[in-house]
């Protein structure tokens, strides 16, 4: 899936991006940028702006009119197939495709260095309580 995410909605789009998700977001895009991009690209509109979602419907945009503020709860209600092996594979910054070697992840794009550091055990745990894992709390 595809997606292009409001502004509203930064930390999604970041979530989005390291679950594997194609995600474009800039937080500049005004409504009718955003439109172009979902109807042009086939994406999937993410908003807050009920007036926004309510347009991309009456032009036949696949779209999401998101209330929560809880990433691990929007994402779960999306009911998103997670792929294990594209997590960590984009960019969180700026969503290009990471390079990786030994240690780390690099953004050929923007420079973006991603190391397995231990911060890495809570993000797998909040994946865990995304794919609805019992032992999300462990």
């Amino acid at each position: 899936m595809r997606f292009v995410v409001d502004a509203m909605l930064g930390r999604l789009a970041r979530w989005l991006r390291l679950l594997g998700f194609d995600t474009i977001y800039n937080r500049d895009f005004d409504d009718e940028t955003l439109i172009n991009i979902a109807k042009n690209e086939g994406r999937i509109l993410l908003t807050r702006d009920e007036t926004l979602f309510k347009r991309a419907l009456k032009e036949n945009i696949k779209s999401f009119l998101i209330r929560s503020f809880d990433v691990i709860e929007i994402i779960s209600k999306l009911n998103l197939y997670i792929d294990d092996s594209l997590i960590g594979s984009r960019c969180t910054i700026c969503n290009t495709q990471l390079v990786s070697d030994a240690s780390s992840r690099k953004c050929p794009n923007c420079g973006k260095i991603y190391w397995y550091g231990s911060h890495w055990k809570d993000i797998n745990r909040r994946i865990r309580a995304i794919k609805g894992d019992s032992f999300a709390n462990t």
